[in-house]
């Protein structure tokens, strides 16, 4: 205590060894009162109101816990923005209302598991987010989930729009079996990739066709009219596969 008071100001010793302070009327009323009362009175009172400041609030948090449907619960919530397909590392663990979180939340992510549906920064993961099905959850139940692999200067990105040729042998021209494709994903490094693409069915035979000969290439498309939003980067998703026509392509795209 010495050592503190002598780090303190040289000011400070006179202030801390003047007169009391000067309290208004009622104030130093009071505390005359209060110095008057018997000790036994003055603990019984200092008790009973720290009590009742506890009890006051103790209900304010149950009436906040009933507005919110009870006490905080854990919950995962995204950091940023999780794309489909993507490992859901990026979780923080949090206490919230039960209101605020959804049904289905989970509180611990199972070894290996990515996102079937997309998450936004701030959301609540859920096991409707882990389907087991992967990528494919998000696609309509007439489409099916293909890898095709893809060169990185392709520029083929998740959330995309391709067209899939497969290339002609000899004379044989290109021909497209896949037109306005969503890309879900693309997994791989910088020496390779693979571009999980939604194909009809009869589209999957075809181009697994021609990956059996290493003929398969990747076009970039813009969205079919009837595509519905999404959130995978503000790109859309197909509410239902367009026709894909085969038509020859031009010598400059063989």
């Amino acid at each position: 205590m010495l050592a503190v008071m002598r780090r303190l100001p040289r000011t400070w010793p006179t202030v801390l060894q003047g007169p009391a302070p000067v309290l208004p009327r009622p104030l130093d009323a009071v505390a005359e009162r209060w110095a008057r009362l018997p000790p036994r009175v003055r603990t019984t009172v200092a008790v009973l109101a720290l009590v009742a400041l506890a009890l006051l609030t103790q209900a304010r948090v149950r009436a906040a816990e009933s507005r919110w449907g009870g006490a905080p619960v854990r919950a995962l919530v995204a950091l940023e923005d999780l794309p489909v397909g993507a490992v859901p590392t990026a979780l923080e663990a949090r206490r919230l209302p039960p209101a605020a979180v959804p049904p289905g939340a989970v509180e611990a992510v199972p070894s290996g598991a990515r996102l079937a549906f997309a998450l936004p920064a701030g959301s609540v993961l859920t096991a409707a987010h882990l389907d087991p099905r992967g990528p494919a959850a998000g696609l309509p139940p007439d489409l099916r989930v293909l890898p095709v692999p893809v060169e990185p200067s392709w520029g083929v990105r998740r959330g995309g729009w391709v067209d899939v040729w497969v290339l002609g042998t000899d004379a044989a021209p290109a021909r497209r079996v896949a037109q306005s494709r969503h890309v879900v994903d693309v997994r791989g490094d910088d020496t390779g990739a693979t571009a999980l693409v939604g194909l009809a069915v009869d589209e999957v035979a075809a181009t697994t066709t021609g990956l059996a000969l290493g003929r398969v290439v990747l076009a970039h498309a813009p969205p079919p009219a009837d595509a519905a939003p999404s959130l995978d980067g503000g790109q859309t998703r197909p509410r239902s596969p367009p026709p894909a026509g085969a038509a020859p392509s031009p010598d400059a795209r063989r």
